[in-house]
């Protein structure tokens, strides 16, 4: 092969090297960002998933309390309900 071809070829390898070097650069910066939103994201979805397990939480308790006042009511009506002794006699 002639020298003048092997430094024909030699520029066209040498750009397609830098092409290829910038590509490779580019994905790298890509990736990063990628990578950085993801982890914001997520972050952000732990403090929403944080913050609804609270406000499920003090939900749960809320609902429990009306149950738990039901749930005695049944146990023991004459607490509960208005006693009237002279009714009870008949």
């Amino acid at each position: 092969m002639p020298v003048e071809s092997l430094s024909t070829l030699l520029k066209q390898l040498a750009k397609e090297k830098r092409s290829l070097e910038n590509q490779v650069k580019d994905y790298v910066l890509r990736l990063e960002r990628g990578s950085k939103a993801y982890h914001k994201i997520n972050d952000e979805r732990h403090i929403y998933l944080a913050k609804m397990s609270q406000v499920s939480g003090s939900h749960q308790v809320s609902k429990r309390q009306p149950m738990n006042q039901l749930h005695r009511m049944k146990e023991n009506p004459v607490k509960t309900e208005r006693y009237n002794p002279s009714r009870s006699g008949h």
